[in-house]
């Protein structure tokens, strides 16, 4: 079985001043916050704690966005596992299940 090669996913360049970017938070009610790369390496540790309280900060380089720190949400995909338990106490355990699938097989269900 061939495996497909892993496309390569190309996102359209930020054109946004740093302007434009507290604008469009704004009419959103975000709180988001824009600095230099200088400046978020200088001031991390309290770029974390802002961002941790909900904060979004836009990190730019040379005026252009390139990253942006926001809180640590874990992603929970899909419901928890519940087992049918009735269902499974009606299949009986055997060494052999073959017996069961010819049976189930030739009622055609």
């Amino acid at each position: 079985m061939k495996r497909k090669k892993p496309t390569k996913v190309e996102y359209p360049a930020a054109k946004d001043t740093v302007a434009q970017l507290k604008e469009d938070a704004a009419a959103y009610g975000l709180r988001r916050d824009v600095l230099g790369v200088r400046e978020a390496k200088d001031q991390l540790s309290s770029l974390l704690q802002r961002a941790s309280g909900g904060e979004e900060i836009v990190i730019t380089s040379d005026g252009v966005p390139t990253a942006m720190i926001v809180r640590y949400k874990p992603v929970i995909r899909g419901k928890p596992f519940t087992p049918n338990w009735e269902l499974l106490r009606s299949m009986p355990m055997t060494s052999d299940s073959t017996p069961a699938i010819r049976a189930e097989r030739d009622s055609g269900s």
